[in-house]
């Protein structure tokens, strides 16, 4: 990691760190009091960056243990990938209607096997800051809207930088004392830098999931995400089908389990798995 990288990586976390933080709010009668239904980070692209955000804020902590797998045994292919990743995430509340997070794959490990040739390599970042903030919000609605960057900090890359910007707003619907919509729309932005080169491409994407609360202390959800390329060049990267359960434990601790099964698309992964574990004070 360079010198320039470091800093920036220093300047980003002691903002997060001293923003000043919200006094909290009685929530009884709002939409986001129903636990547990949040949207979990998944997908194949880094860190967080174009996975729609949960609507609902607060401060918390969050890791997540993700393998993606992808095999292509039969001609004309013999290819086959292992990804292995684990990603910390921390959102701080910090207004009653705004709060911010900060993201990184803290290690990243790669496996790759293309006809008999095969690579492996693990490294560190990237990262993501976002801000948060609610648009509307009742006892059965809550909207909210966010900006989030991909910093430039990722030891995978030797011989360039990507970074990028995503806008995008999710939504939790109370369809009654157990049922809930979750859901939202993403527009990201990454930036490739190689050689002095830029290469941007705005990719969009979607979520929508049905939970259902079987109690205060688990949810059952299954949904589907897609994403876009609309723009240099049109291209459908991936449509997958996913579906999951949300766990209350005790001392405000939560674990979720999340299964994803791409069925269509540019993106050729075959199964991605993760595991979620989570602090709430």
């Amino acid at each position: 990691m360079t010198g320039r990288a470091r800093k920036l990586g220093i300047v980003v976390g002691a903002a997060f760190v001293l923003a000043r933080p919200a006094v909290e709010l009685a929530r009884a009668e709002d939409a986001c009091a129903q636990a547990p239904s949040a949207v979990l980070p998944g997908g194949t692209t880094p860190v967080d960056f174009g996975a729609v955000a949960d609507p609902c804020g607060a401060s918390d902590l969050t890791l997540r243990a993700r393998g993606a797998f992808l095999i292509a045994p039969d001609m004309p292919d013999y290819y086959g990938s292992i990804i292995g990743d684990a990603m910390l995430r921390a959102r701080r509340r910090i207004t009653a209607r705004s709060w911010l997070s900060l993201s990184l794959d803290a290690v990243t490990y790669r496996y790759v096997n293309n006809g008999g040739l095969a690579s492996r390599g693990a490294s560190f970042g990237p990262p993501t800051l976002g801000y948060h903030r609610t648009l509307y919000g009742d006892d059965r609605r809550s909207v909210a809207g966010y900006a989030r960057a991909l910093l430039p900090l990722d030891t995978a890359r030797a011989n360039g930088v990507e970074m990028g910007l995503e806008l995008g707003a999710g939504i939790r619907q109370l369809l009654g004392r157990s049922l809930a919509l979750v859901g939202g729309l993403s527009g990201a932005v990454p930036l490739d830098i190689v050689a002095g080169q830029a290469h941007g491409r705005f990719e969009p994407g979607a979520a929508v999931e049905l939970w259902f609360v079987a109690g205060p202390r688990l949810g059952l959800f299954a949904g589907g995400t897609t994403r876009f390329v609309v723009a240099p060049e049109p291209t459908f990267v991936t449509a997958v089908p996913r579906a999951g359960a949300r766990f209350a434990l005790r001392q405000r601790f939560w674990a979720a389990v999340l299964v994803e099964l791409p069925v269509a698309g540019r993106d050729r992964t075959d199964l991605v798995a993760s595991l979620f574990a989570g602090y709430a004070p």
